[in-house]
């Protein structure tokens, strides 16, 4: 048994992958930045550095990838005697250059795999006697060259810019840099690991010798607290998928594609060129990494559809539909045999074990027959596939054995195999259930170098909950808890999260979903550095996590180990004991006091009626009803609405008749009101207390704002409040404005001069809010595109977005803005925009 004990605490200590050892070191803002915000790290901060001995300065050294500009100074040596000694990094030559002075110069090459994928070790070695300075790359001399080095030479040392008088510098090449040493004739003097968490100091552990930073950007943090890279509203019910190979998320809208690439970390919107008909909740989206197109499809409707990337649309539609019943189902797609596999999912009070499948390659869906073990009905489970999508595996979830929600539903923490040929399912074992109950966010992600998965978990029993990063083996049950947690707003059906792993920028992408009750949805993108890590005592738990994990060590590893192998012996069936996966230890989460903490404001339960944009109307429920509404009830319902919202007096009667029944003669125009109003407030029924009210013959529409929400009403009351707005009044109008135009697909002619009065009033509120807050680019980007909502060939607004983009650093959005202005100018005037980019930038 002791044999068995020591050889299994072991294999835990001996096959812990090298990829996980700790992250650190100190990362260089470079030219992304402006140059007070670029990095400067200076070893003498605190005295200048002599040496009397032979000396080497030594550090490890790689790149960021994806950057646009890798020109610049690694470390720049200054002597005493106003001596230089640099390593400077040419990116047209793609070579580094060793530098004294300017009379001797070399150039040498590190391979591009090597600095982008690992760790360069770089020295720099002075030999007094010989005064020599020397350069070396891991261990093997590159060039020597001649150096002024009396006995007792002093110097400064700087890595990245530098304001020392005479030889300042502000390029930098995008780098990272840890483990700076100083030797003296062989022996470590000075030693920076550069391993700190945060400040602007960072110390030698020999001698205690600081270096001062500015703009420090630590490395550990990153792979151990998630960022928030993008969050923003969309309206309706989007959908994301993540194209592995080019690192790019996408958020599918109604109206809109949006895109982030995480190798340069951009956001895009495109408009599309034509709105789908419907984006219903439940819709997903998925990107085929082999045939690399974007599909996105209903599964209830058993439809399909592939965007054009070149026409700017879909080719397919969806009609209003119910709920799916087919909510949180899990995907992937296989090469094996070209198609789109959905399993599991959630609706009308079952959960689902059905395996659908889509086949590209003649867009049919069909469900598929497995075979093996019975795959328990559930969702909110956890799926991730292998590189060719031939098996995949799937991981806990909630659901019930007979799949009826009433009876006896439950969590699940099993890891099961499907393997697409057999069309089997494989149990491959069961996790320890923790005492605090978690399901997961969609997507399991594998490492198969390493037999290992990543997954988000997540309490369900709460609104205002957290995901937590676990990492567990392909083979033996256990789990660990890795990172901090990321804020989760759960609300079933109204939620959804995913994971996905960028290979070549090395990090961890989190997506989480959350559409409140007035049908926005707010999307959260995180990222994650590569390896995660677990959390240290120095960068704890936020206090807002519901999780807390106790780490058992050596000796309770091994009692728990003892207690499995009596189990063992006592029982003749055969049982799986609960161990750690290779690198791995147990986990006994267990929870924390409830943390006191700000509740997220409760969701709007009111119906809502959308003018500013599409025509749109919701039940409490969050419901679309707006099918329901006839071209008649609709321009019935606008007109009044539109003149009582606008007024306050309503339409009067005559008018009324003249604009929808100028055929009919009084009595039939009479008797149409009235029954298309009885149609009309059943319809409006569904949103709370509201009447057709009749005053001194002028129709009006009375309503409970308690119970019915409508823009327009909040339209008029920013008109009519004082001015100026403070930046909440302007933030309430770029969110009702957000939607688009006011009804700007309604073609009335009573209607035009409103819509005229109404643009104007907006463009005016925006440009005096535009000049009420000049420093504040994120802020004037965000009213210029409300200002391009009402007038796509401002130039005010132009001017306003181009200008901003290009002070936060942002050229390439900046010109893509003043181009896609260009097309629209071209495409309403029929002329050339008379002006040039450098008109806008400011560049001259």
């Amino acid at each position: 048994m002791w044999k068995f004990i020591l050889l299994l605490s072991l294999s835990v200590l001996l096959f812990i992958p090298a990829d996980y050892a700790q992250s650190y070191g100190l990362r260089f803002s470079s030219h992304e930045a402006v140059q007070e915000k670029r990095t400067s790290l200076d070893l003498t901060s605190t005295g200048s550095l002599c040496i009397k001995k032979n000396t080497s300065l030594s550090f490890d050294l790689n790149f960021l990838p994806y950057k646009e500009t890798y020109f610049g100074y690694v470390v720049r040596i200054i002597t005493d005697s106003h001596q230089n000694i640099d390593l400077v990094y040419n990116q047209k030559e793609r070579t580094f250059n060793f530098l004294i002075g300017e009379n001797y110069s070399t150039a040498f090459v590190v391979d591009s795999a090597a600095l982008f994928g690992q760790w360069t070790r770089i020295g720099i070695a002075f030999d007094v006697t010989g005064r020599q300075a020397a350069v070396s790359v891991n261990g093997r001399t590159i060039a020597h060259g001649p150096v002024k080095l009396p006995a007792g030479t002093c110097m400064h040392v700087f890595f990245g810019t530098n304001t020392y008088e005479g030889f300042q510098t502000v390029d930098i090449p995008p780098m990272n840099l840890r483990d700076i040493q100083v030797s003296e004739e062989g022996q470590v003097k000075y030693k920076w690991p550069l391993s700190e968490n945060d400040g602007q100091i960072a110390v030698d552990v020999i001698a205690g010798k600081k270096a001062a930073i500015r703009n420090a950007d630590w490395i550990g943090p990153k792979h151990r607290q998630w960022r928030m890279l993008q969050s923003w509203e969309i309206n309706g019910n989007p959908s994301v998928a993540f194209d592995r190979d080019n690192e790019v998320l996408y958020v599918v809208s109604r109206d809109s594609l949006y895109d982030i690439s995480f190798k340069q970390e951009l956001k895009q919107a495109l408009k599309l060129s034509q709105p789908l008909d419907s984006l219903m909740p439940g819709n997903q989206s998925v990107f085929n990494p082999f045939n690399h197109r974007l599909y996105n499809y209903y599964i209830d409707h058993q439809k399909a559809g592939t965007y054009d990337t070149v026409a700017r649309k879909w080719d397919v539609s969806y009609a209003p539909d119910l709920l799916t019943v087919f909510w949180q189902a899990n995907k992937f797609v296989s090469r094996t045999d070209s198609s789109l596999y959905v399993l599991l999912g959630y609706g009308q009070l079952q959960y689902k074990n059905k395996v659908q499948r889509y086949r590209f390659a003649d867009k049919q869906w069909d469900s598929v027959a497995t075979t093996g073990e019975r795959m328990t009905p559930r969702y909110l489970a956890a799926a991730g596939a292998t590189p060719n999508g031939d098996t995949t595996y799937v991981l806990g979830g909630y659901g019930s054995n007979s799949g009826n929600q009433v009876v006896n539903p439950r969590h699940y923490y099993d890891l099961v195999r499907y393997v697409v040929k057999d069309r089997a399912f494989h149990k491959i074992y069961q996790l320890p259930d923790p005492p605090t109950q978690f399901c997961f966010a969609n997507s399991l992600v594998l490492d198969t170098d390493h037999k290992t998965w990543y997954a988000l978990i997540f309490p369900d029993d709460k609104f205002n909950t957290t995901l937590q990063l676990i990492r567990g083996s392909l083979e033996i049950p256990g789990y660990t808890p890795l990172a901090g947690t990321i804020p989760y707003s759960f609300h079933d059906i109204k939620s959804f999260a995913d994971l996905y792993y960028c290979k070549d920028s090395k990090q961890l992408v989190a997506v989480t979903l959350y559409t409140s009750k007035d049908n926005v949805t707010t999307v959260k993108v995180y990222t994650l550095e590569f390896p995660p890590e677990l959390l240290t005592t120095d960068a704890a738990l936020p206090v807002s996590s519901p999780f807390r994990w106790y780490y058992l060590l050596a000796l309770p590893v091994l009692g728990l180990l003892v207690w499995w192998w009596k189990a063992r012996r006592r029982q003749p069936v055969t049982v799986q004991p609960v161990v750690t996966a290779p690198g791995e230890k147990v986990v006994m989460p267990e929870p924390l006091p409830e943390p006191e903490m700000e509740l997220l404001p409760e969701p709007d339960k009111r119906g809502h009626i959308f003018f500013f944009g599409p025509f749109e109307v919701q039940d409490k429920e969050g419901q679309d009803v707006t099918k329901f509404f006839t071209p008649l009830l609709k321009e019935l319902f606008l007109l009044i609405s539109i003149h009582t919202l606008r007024t306050g007096k309503g339409i009067s009667s005559e008018r009324l008749y003249a604009t929808l029944w100028r055929d009919k003669s009084n009595k039939e125009a009479q008797n149409n009101r009235s029954v298309n109003m009885v149609k009309l407030k059943a319809i409006l029924d569904k949103l709370g207390a509201c009447a057709f009210v009749k005053e001194a013959d002028r129709w009006s529409l009375q309503y409970a704002p308690s119970d019915i929400r409508m823009d327009l009403a909040d339209f008029q009351q920013l008109l009519q409040a004082p001015r100026p707005f403070n930046k909440d009044r302007v933030r309430e109008l770029l969110g009702i404005l957000r939607r688009g135009a006011f009804l700007p697909d309604a073609n009335y002619t009573w209607l035009e001069d409103i819509q005229s009065e109404i643009s104007n009033a907006a463009l005016t509120m925006l440009t005096d809010a535009a000049e009420q807050f000049p420093a504040d680019a994120e802020f004037l980007i965000e009213i210029a595109d409300s200002i391009f909502l009402f007038d796509p060939v401002n130039e005010e607004a132009l001017r306003l977005k181009c200008s901003s983009l290009i002070s936060l650093g942002r050229h390439s959005l900046a010109k893509a803005a003043f181009n896609k202005f260009t097309k629209e100018y071209l495409h309403m005037y029929g002329e050339e925009f008379p002006q040039v980019f450098t008109d806008f930038s400011g560049d001259k």
